[in-house]
């Protein structure tokens, strides 16, 4: 070992006297192995292991985060229908049906979404969800 050096070998017993005030660092590892406790060598899969629990446990608190992040106080909209009598079309519906404000051609192309119309035909009977607007 060099004569001037500030390594210090984990390995050797160091002659520390009773009575000497030297200042030690406390470490938990060492005071385990002062206990007799033998040291925890990380192998890859008990690495791997304490990754996969980590992810678990951030993916708990994180899910727990992002439900009450979606959450709302608000009661849900209350889904309304109408049932196609004869002769009636698209736009006779909604034009009945839509908010006064609202382009009767955005809310035709909210029923075609809502009830997954390709085209404009309706038939007599149908039952068509109307959007929320």
């Amino acid at each position: 070992m060099p004569k001037y050096t500030t390594y210090k070998s984990i390995y050797e017993a160091a002659d520390i006297n009773e009575n000497s005030r030297e200042s030690r660092t406390f470490s938990f590892a060492s005071f385990l192995h002062m206990l007799g406790m033998p040291k925890y060598r990380w192998t890859r899969s008990g690495a791997t292991r304490a990754r996969l629990l980590l992810f678990v446990v951030i993916g708990l608190f994180a899910g727990t985060g992002v439900v009450h992040a979606f959450q709302s106080s608000e009661p849900a909209p209350e889904v309304r229908s109408v049932v196609v009598s004869p002769g009636d079309t698209l736009w006779s519906i909604a034009e009945r049906n839509k908010p006064e404000d609202a382009d009767t051609r955005i809310f035709i192309a909210g029923i075609k979404q809502k009830n997954g119309l390709s085209g404009s035909e309706i038939y007599a009977g149908d039952e068509l969800i109307l959007p929320n607007f």
